[in-house]
């Protein structure tokens, strides 16, 4: 790390769920996703996403520390806090979106029929 780099130790990005798991016939995600952060010292920052629905979101507050909002998706996204002067990037998080695995199908062991 550079000697002049900021400090991003005090930015933290969390989400929660941090993962979606798709059913099998529904290839979609859908949920409710709360966006948290550490914002200390604090900046103005600003949300970035590759969410096409979600368009750039800024806090000016010192006070705001999350975000919620309904996502639907079949692919992974990316957030990423930025510092909204500098456009630094300050903490990222990613949500993995995971198709539902086929159930494995039982094999009976024993005949179906029985001679007693």
């Amino acid at each position: 790390m550079a000697a002049n780099a900021p400090e991003t130790s005090g930015y933290e990005l969390s989400i929660s769920p941090e993962f979606c798991i798709t059913s099998e016939d529904e290839l979609t995600c859908e949920l409710t996703l709360v966006i948290e952060w550490k914002n200390e010292p604090f900046r103005p920052i600003c949300i970035l996403s590759d969410y096409k629905e979600m368009a750039k979101w800024c806090a000016e507050s010192a006070q705001t520390h999350s975000l919620t909002l309904d996502i639907k998706a079949t692919d992974d996204i990316q957030f990423v806090m930025i510092d909204k002067e500098t456009h630094q990037t300050l903490a990222g998080v990613k949500l993995k979106v995971t198709p539902a695995s086929e159930p494995k199908v039982r094999r009976r062991y024993r005949n179906p029929w029985s001679l007693f």
